[in-house]
């Protein structure tokens, strides 16, 4: 068996399925769309699955009022063992605050670390913080591998409200990894409705930069046709991404063949998979 797991645009679809092996490439197809349509924003609100925007979301929603506190993370850093992390917060407010701060391991809940001189049992003296105006900042002298994690900064309780950061991902001590790609073509089930999604998962890269592109015949698409989602993090440190392309039945019944393709920083050139109707036959 192999997971598919991942999100599709700015946190609008998550998903977790398993495929079988022994599933015919249509059928795989079938497994990814039927996992992806069912879902609502309601259902991921209350999902385990805390990513980054399902966090900041879930939170909000259960203090029941809008953040007045906005908190503004960089996305990720990458250091090597044993140098020290400046992990930043900007703070836009027009009243006083604490930021607190949260270490979020992949596959665990968040963390407290520690607000102000308040500091969570056990927690190492290397984690410390300082402030500066309107910024926040989290340092971790001399990075651990343990330490790769989210670390989210908070005002609890701000203005009557709850605000998360968007969360800053610590990377330490990896080397780059390029990807595998799969591409699956149309389920009978939606070309039966008259359209066609070609499925584009790209699997165990590091960093979690990459670029997916998708071709039909030869020729560049783009638009609306095209639906990438964010790298998402898997539990072993790396990442995957799928991407969707939409067509109608009509043009993928033509034979005309589908590429998709993906620049990393790990490969050498472009990686390229195409599928075509003929070829599933």
């Amino acid at each position: 068996m192999f997971p598919v797991k991942g999100a599709l645009g700015g946190g609008g679809l998550h998903y977790s399925i398993l495929a079988e092996d022994h599933l015919s490439c249509t059928e795989v197809s079938d497994c990814v769309l039927s996992a992806l349509t069912p879902l609502s924003a309601k259902t991921l609100m209350i999902s385990m699955k805390l990513s980054t925007t399902i966090l900041t979301v879930t939170m909000v929603a259960i203090s029941g009022l809008e953040a007045a506190v906005v908190l503004n993370q960089e996305k990720s850093m990458s250091l090597s063992l044993g140098a020290n992390a400046k992990i930043s917060c900007s703070v836009i407010s027009s009243s006083t605050w604490a930021i607190s701060w949260y270490q979020q391991k992949a596959g665990s809940a968040p963390q407290f670390l520690l607000v102000d001189s308040t500091r969570a049992s056990g927690l190492p003296d290397r984690f410390t913080y300082s402030e500066s105006g309107s910024q926040e900042y989290l340092h971790i002298n001399g990075v651990k591998a343990e330490d790769e994690a989210v670390y989210y900064c908070a005002c609890v309780g701000c203005e009557g409200a709850t605000s998360f950061g968007g969360g800053t991902m610590l990377n330490v001590g990896r080397s780059p990894s390029p990807p595998s790609l799969t591409l699956m073509p149309p389920s009978q089930t939606e070309l039966s409705q008259g359209k066609a999604t070609l499925v584009c998962m790209a699997q165990g890269f590091y960093p979690d930069t990459a670029t997916v592109s998708w071709s039909e015949g030869g020729s560049t698409r783009t638009g609306s046709e095209v639906q990438t989602g964010a790298a998402e993090r898997r539990s072993d440190g790396k990442y995957s991404l799928i991407s969707l392309l939409t067509v109608t039945a009509a043009q993928w019944s033509s034979g005309v063949s589908y590429s998709c393709q993906i620049r990393h920083s790990a490969l050498s050139s472009p990686l390229s998979r195409s599928v075509s109707q003929t070829e599933c036959r």
